[in-house]
């Protein structure tokens, strides 16, 4: 209630990627404060929770890729009681991303918009802030790592990109989303499509094995992250590609380039997250459900994103096949007491 009275409408009077960048600087440094955090926002309760292939989360609630792009706060996440955090989208190569400005509030919808175009450290620096990290983080708490391409790097060989980013960070995530769906970086959301997915999947998944074998541990859990602008046809086929190459599972969704029925008219391009996101978000994870149910051969385990700012939100998530389930504009709207809203 603080936040919303008075934190909040403090922040929302600068530009939003400004205040980001100086909210994490300043959690980053103050690391002394964390266990204040945890024992302000922590949830008590005894958590559910659940294991996908080995890995442990102590609850099914995380923060989903985009808000730290580059692994500088992870210990806070951790002391405020999520389960995960999937830092990135991080590129093999630094870069820059999209021209400034390139994200905005809506703020009569709860939504945002977003252009960033993968803007991120580079997957050397980010390892190392990763590392850093995990010699303090929480049993049953797990960093995932969300792979994208470098903006110069044509579709044709999209894959090396990826394959680089598993070759990086391979002993220091818990596991990986593969991002094909931002609609921020030219020409990515081709990557979704039977002629090039079903190649990058298979070498994806042969990265795996190799990795895995070369490196004497066991294989890592990766998602594919999809679009909400997807046709039912189009998600069918992405599933059952998933299927094939043995992903763990698939993500849905990211943002939207749909403007239905907002408020706020801002006329700026890019992604919108929040709570227009939801209906959209949720029809891809029920249909994604459906094909679970009836496929007995290869189940696959569903991240729920989109619009998640309530009990209610996170429950129908669950109802609509979530195994795990992130929040990112929710947090940004709702701060440090979503947690124990949701969890509690």
């Amino acid at each position: 209630m603080i936040y919303k009275l008075l934190i909040r409408p403090v922040l929302f009077l600068f530009n939003p990627e400004f205040i980001h960048k100086i909210i994490f600087f300043v959690i980053s440094g103050f690391t002394f404060l964390y266990p204040v955090f945890k024992l302000i926002y922590s949830p008590k309760e005894i958590w559910e929770e659940i294991e996908i292939n080995g890995l442990k989360f102590r609850n099914r609630l995380g923060i989903a890729a985009g808000l730290d792009k580059d692994g500088v706060a992870i210990r806070f996440f951790d002391a405020l009681g999520f389960s995960h955090i999937e830092v990135g989208t991080v590129t093999p190569l630094p870069q820059p991303g999209n021209d400034k400005p390139r994200l905005f509030r809506l703020k009569k919808d709860k939504a945002l918009i977003n252009r960033m175009g993968f803007n991120n450290i580079g997957a050397e620096k980010i390892k190392e802030n990763i590392l850093k990290a995990k010699k303090y983080l929480s049993i049953g708490f797990a960093v995932g790592v969300n792979i994208g391409k470098n903006k110069i790097t044509p579709l044709e060989t999209a894959y090396s990109d990826y394959e680089k980013c598993l070759e990086i960070f391979y002993t220091v995530a818990d596991y990986f989303t593969v991002n094909i769906s931002s609609p921020n970086t030219e020409g990515l959301r081709t990557l979704q499509s039977e002629k090039y997915l079903d190649e990058l999947l298979q070498k994806i998944s042969n990265k795996n094995k190799y990795l895995s074998k070369l490196k004497n541990i066991p294989l890592k859990n990766i998602f594919l992250k999809i679009a909400p602008d997807l046709s039912e046809e189009e998600i069918e086929q992405i599933y059952f590609l998933a299927a094939k190459h043995e992903l763990t599972g698939l993500a849905a969704t990211n943002t939207t380039i749909t403007r239905n029925n907002l408020k706020n008219d801002i006329g700026e391009e890019g992604g919108l997250s929040g709570k227009p996101l939801k209906t959209m978000s949720d029809k891809v994870l029920k249909q994604l459900k459906d094909i679970n149910d009836g496929n007995k051969f290869h189940r696959i385990y569903l991240i729920g994103s989109g619009g998640v700012f309530t009990k209610n939100d996170y429950k129908e998530k669950l109802i609509n096949g979530a195994d795990l389930v992130q929040i990112y504009t929710g947090y940004i709207y709702e701060g440090n007491g979503i947690i124990k809203k949701i969890l509690k």
